[in-house]
């Protein structure tokens, strides 16, 4: 079972998510720090990309649950797995709207 997590906040400097453009990094990027929008976009998508990832988690210890004869455990981390789905369409939507 996966039971540690390496993640770190995305305004972190140790975080290697894109921002702006490819190898970017977020606390010295002066075109970042000139367009706020850009900034807040790149934050946006990188957010989508992060809860995509914890979403297929989840489902994988969704499955582990329901191996074990845990069936209404299972229900309910899917039902997580489809908020996170739910909430990431929303995302991609809004930053659909403003690029």
């Amino acid at each position: 079972m996966h039971d540690h997590h390496d993640h770190v906040h995305p305004h972190t400097h140790d975080h290697d998510h894109e921002h702006c453009h490819s190898g970017c990094d977020h606390h010295h990027c002066e075109h970042c720090s000139q367009d706020p929008k850009a900034e807040l976009i790149a934050l946006m998508n990188y957010m989508v990309k992060h809860n995509t990832a914890h979403a297929a988690e989840l489902e994988g210890l969704a499955k582990q649950l329901k191996e074990l004869g845990e069936g209404a455990a299972y229900e309910q981390v899917m039902l997580a797995v489809s908020d996170f789905e739910k909430g990431n369409l929303r995302l991609s939507t809004v930053l659909a709207a403003i690029k």
